[in-house]
């Protein structure tokens, strides 16, 4: 038997990953045109490129740098690539604002208790953040 991991997490930090991810979803979501415009891999990769590169700027603007953050460019690409953009236009699958809104509020609300999968997803995308926190130091004072 394995003994369990232990891992800190810093509430402020949560709520500015939670923030980016919303963020980034509102860009993603709301400039997205339709399928028929953006279904190729490469418009697929502008557009999120864009809507990364604006979420960026916007947390500069309070001194917080992801947009050196390749991996976590490359980790919420993966996640709309397969879960918005390449099931737009498929019936029956729920791409509404509000589905998304729900999914990621739920991996960043660290107050209620979370089943494993969720834990892991927070665990794995909270470190895939700190990376960028870690770059820029002094960005967040750790309690």
């Amino acid at each position: 038997m394995g003994t369990a991991q232990k891992y800190i997490i810093v509430k402020d930090r949560v709520e500015i990953y939670k923030d980016f991810a919303l963020n980034l979803l509102y860009y993603i979501h709301h400039y997205y045109i339709d399928y028929e415009s953006i279904h190729e891999d490469q418009d697929i990769r502008n557009h999120y490129n864009w809507c990364f590169n604006k979420v960026c700027d916007e947390f500069k603007k309070e001194d917080i740098d992801f947009s050196k953050n390749e991996e976590l460019k490359e980790y919420f690409y993966a996640y709309y690539y397969h879960q918005f953009y390449k099931i737009m236009g498929t019936k029956g699958r729920d791409t509404s604002l509000p589905y998304y809104e729900k999914f990621w509020k739920n991996i960043f609300e660290i107050e209620k208790q979370k089943n494993k999968n969720i834990i892991n997803i927070l665990i794995e995308i909270y470190n895939i953040y700190d990376k960028s926190i870690n770059q820029e130091k002094n960005i967040l004072e750790i309690v």
